[in-house]
């Protein structure tokens, strides 16, 4: 039997650079009866021999706007071509702190990885390209209520 990673992983996948992994990452907004249905979808789309994007979803704009804000965005961008957190801070002009902690959040949305190195921390995106997909669709006033 397998030894597995405390993430679910097998022990030959412990370095996530080693995962395999899709090329794209679909950030969404939709409801979890939508997110249930796009995974069927998907499962069997892969079933089909198809490439599927690794998804990330939220429940909502704000839900999605509290994590990806135009700060972490621009750190995302700039993770593409950096594995190290201080050299991210130094790209950014920012206190490592403060990068720290948003590669942290980020990572435990399941939006970027970090690689245990030692005692140092490396943040690993493995996608070429994030795609962000947020549908608005307008509400309907209920038959009751006024509009102001």
């Amino acid at each position: 039997m397998t030894e597995r990673t405390d993430d679910g992983w097998p022990d030959e996948y412990r370095d996530p650079h080693d995962r395999p992994q899709p090329s794209m990452l679909r950030i969404t907004v939709e409801s979890f009866d939508e997110m249930c249905e796009d995974t069927r979808a998907a499962v069997g789309a892969v079933e089909e021999g198809e490439d599927q994007p690794a998804v990330v979803s939220f429940g909502s704009v704000g839900e999605l706007r509290k994590i990806l804000t135009d700060r972490r965005i621009e750190l995302l961008q700039m993770l593409v071509a950096t594995e190290s957190i201080a050299a991210l801070a130094a790209d950014l002009d920012r206190d490592y702190s403060t990068v720290h902690d948003y590669v942290t959040l980020l990572a435990d949305y399941g939006l970027l990885f970090v690689v245990e190195d030692g005692q140092s921390r490396r943040p690993y995106l493995p996608y070429e390209r994030v795609h962000l997909y947020a549908e608005l669709v307008g509400r309907h006033l209920d038959e009751g209520a006024t509009a102001a």
